[in-house]
């Protein structure tokens, strides 16, 4: 009777469970449905509300004329021009971290510093009245005022960036537009014209048509070089080729990306923009690309323009994205190249990259390794030249800011080095607890002998995982780091973006890594946050008498497919659309719980309570029925190499004890252990080392003691 009545009372949670989720993500969608608007499709006047003009402009009694395509409207102070008002997504056509566009109205003085950024309209999936607040975003956009656009603007160290913990991506890219759309209002405006980089002419940075991988070969704004075998072997000093002289052996691309033209062309609007922003004024990007034999086997790369040569450092590359223009070959390898202004070059004028190579790396067998050079010439098509408008002119010298104990400048580090360097501290704090896991995976023979012991350090592993990891650091793995890590891996995504937060990247890899060790348990287990929260309340809960529902197993296991069902369906709805993928992903209550610290509207706040309330009952209620993440890992986890959970002959029959104390019921009758269940949380090895507990153990025991009481052994 009792055990129908708990089998009964399980079941109706369950439906209880599964009918709310679906009313909630119902509801989330039709929440975030209706918040979107279009303003950035409205004229330039139109979006220049006296609201945003404060922001973007503060002082000014309003805007003048929009005038020019794209438009820019002048800043008015008492009848005079004190400046510009223009839109990031007019000027920079940016794209977020969902990959839809946004809009900020930007205002610039006459000098060109920015004096404000309003942000008008976004999609991105951490930013909303009910995940980061549109505050936040907009409290870090004010720290922007003062920053020139002619400078590199520094995403870490600044004013409010604690305030975007969660959206540091989204915050990265509005900064990066604003600082390039401020560079093009200050050469539409004349503001800091010079040399740009010492230039003999003007390169036309902004002027963008749609074109195709044949269009930018055809005028030269990609130049090729075909290498055939016979000619490489000719240039090696190696016999002729025979038969094979004709046959290809590699062939070499090189470009200047910094005009859109044709960087947009080759990278789409979001990375175009992206890299640039990665750039000081002055600076240019240059691809270079290889089919055939790849890059990584040419021994260097140099760029010679008349007596000036510049061998192309390591430092100076830039980490890869995906060439995504139309009818582009498969590339054995590319590489981005930042050159400094203070390089030299005139990239107006004829330049040639010299690629340097030896004959046993480019596979030739039974060749030495004297090298041979093979020259590309390269020249920037005459319509990118204009005598007018140049890149903003070089600001005044200034004393170069050092990092790495002085050992480099900053100018030449990216965005996500200057992160790494910034969060040095939390960084090696990481790394001392997911090396702290691995001793304790490691130790676990010596550790689950004792009992107490076990029971301290994982409460303690816990406390810290979720109030530093979760709370104080937004560190929280979702779904949607899935999704994002499917879409780098597919090159829809830049793979750059990911090194922004090093604290998730780290976490990634380390899951990455124990995934294919031991399965999902060593994450789920240990190091997610919602779930240390789970448990840490359960435990609470079990000191104040809260009763625990034992599921049936039959039930249980009807009940574990409800997270591959939510995974599946999450992952389909991206392949349609990032932004709807997100909002069913609301299913997962970290946002709530861990990263806004509940501080969201009351469905979702009601939701994570609801789940938290449930797993007072049943213990970790959510990772064990409707963990979407956990779905994935489970699925992923299923070829673990490593089975070191001990198991006697004498588990499931007859002993029962390690399935009746498992918590979260991963132990069959028959004493074998659910992997894809299962979160190495160690208590059935407790139990195995555990002679007061372990009956087969306990038997053992008993025996030697009789032995050594027996006159025999007297």
């Amino acid at each position: 009777m009792i055990a129908g009545l708990r089998t009964a009372a399980a079941a109706l949670a369950a439906a209880v469970a599964c009918a709310g989720a679906v009313v909630f993500c119902a509801g989330a969608v039709v929440f975030y449905a209706g918040a979107a608007g279009a303003g950035m499709n409205d004229p330039l006047p139109e979006r220049l509300a006296p609201e945003a003009v404060a922001k973007a402009f503060p002082g000014a009694d309003g805007a003048g004329a929009a005038e020019g395509a794209p438009p820019i409207a002048t800043a008015l102070r008492r009848g005079a021009v004190a400046g510009w008002l223009f839109s990031v997504a007019d000027l920079a056509a940016p794209a977020g971290y969902s990959g839809e566009p946004f809009d900020i109205i930007v205002g610039m003085d006459l000098e060109g510093r920015v004096t404000g950024a309003a942000l008008l309209e976004h999609y991105e999936p951490m930013i909303g009245p009910d995940l980061i607040p549109e505050e936040a975003i907009q409290r870090y956009l004010d720290t922007l005022a003062g920053a020139r656009v002619d400078r590199r603007i520094r995403t870490t160290g600044r004013r409010g960036v604690d305030g975007v913990s969660g959206a540091t991506i989204s915050a990265t890219l509005m900064t990066g537009a604003v600082l390039l759309s401020g560079r093009k209002a200050a050469r539409r405006a004349g503001v800091g014209a010079g040399s740009g980089g010492g230039n003999a002419g003007a390169i036309d940075l902004d002027a963008f048509a749609e074109r195709d991988w044949a269009g930018l070969l055809a005028d030269g704004s990609v130049a090729a070089l075909p290498i055939a075998r016979g000619d490489a072997a000719r240039a090696f000093g190696l016999p002729d080729a025979g038969a094979e002289a004709g046959a290809p052996f590699a062939e070499l691309y090189a470009a200047l990306a910094t005009p859109a033209a044709i960087g947009r062309n080759l990278f789409g609007a979001r990375w175009y923009n992206h890299h640039l922003s990665l750039l000081s004024p002055g600076d240019h990007l240059l691809v270079f690309a290889a089919r055939g034999a790849p890059l990584s086997r040419i021994a260097a790369l140099r760029l010679r323009q008349g007596a000036r040569e510049r061998a192309l450092e390591p430092g100076g590359f830039l980490p890869r994205t995906a060439i995504r223009i139309a009818g582009a070959p498969r590339f054995a390898d590319h590489r981005l190249y930042r050159l400094p202004a203070d390089a030299g070059f005139d990239m107006t004028a004829p330049w040639t990259t010299v690629a340097e190579t030896t004959p046993r790396a480019a596979g030739f067998p039974g060749a030495g390794d004297e090298p041979a050079a093979f020259a590309l010439e390269y020249r920037l098509p005459p319509a990118l030249i204009a005598g007018g408008g140049d890149a903003p002119g070089e600001a005044a010298p200034t004393e170069p800011a050092l990092a790495l104990f002085g050992l480099v400048h900053e100018d030449e580090l990216a965005d996500w080095q200057l992160i790494w360097l910034d969060r040095a501290a939390d960084i090696a704090i990481l790394a001392g607890l997911l090396a702290g896991l691995t001793a304790i995976f490691a130790l676990q023979d010596p550790l689950s002998r004792r009992r107490r012991l076990h029971r301290v350090l994982r409460c303690a592993f816990l406390a810290v995982v979720l109030v530093w990891l979760g709370w104080m650091h937004d560190a929280q793995l979702s779904i949607l780091n899935v999704l994002t890590w499917a879409q780098a891996a597919l090159g829809t995504l830049d793979w750059t973006l990911l090194l922004i937060d090093p604290l998730i990247l780290i976490l990634s890899a380390y899951t990455v890594l124990s995934l294919l060790l031991w399965g999902r348990g060593v994450f789920c287990g240990w190091l997610c946050p919602f779930g240390a929260l789970q448990e840490l309340t359960n435990r609470l809960g079990r000191l104040a008498r809260v009763p625990q529902i034992v599921v049936p197993e039959t039930v249980q296991e009807k009940l574990w497919a409800l997270k591959y069902v939510a995974a599946a369906a999450i992952c389909a709805i991206a392949a349609g659309s990032m932004d709807a993928a997100g909002k069913a992903a609301e299913i997962e209550p970290f946002k709530t719980a861990i990263v806004t610290l509940f501080d969201r509207s009351w469905p979702f706040v009601a939701w994570a309570l609801a789940l938290l309330a449930a797993g007072l009952f049943v213990e970790r209620f959510f990772c064990r029925f409707l963990c979407p993440m956990g779905g994935v890992l489970a699925a992923l986890g299923r070829l673990h190499l490593l089975h070191w959970l001990k198991r006697r002959p004498e588990c499931g029959n007859p002993c029962s004890v390690c399935q009746a104390s498992c918590p979260i019921g991963a132990i069959a009758r028959d004493g074998a252990i659910n992997r894809n269940e299962c979160l190495q949380c160690l208590d059935c090895q407790v139990d195995y080392y555990d002679s007061a507990v372990c009956p087969p153990l306990a038997a053992r025991r008993r025996r030697l003691l009789r032995l050594d009481e027996s006159p025999s052994a007297a």
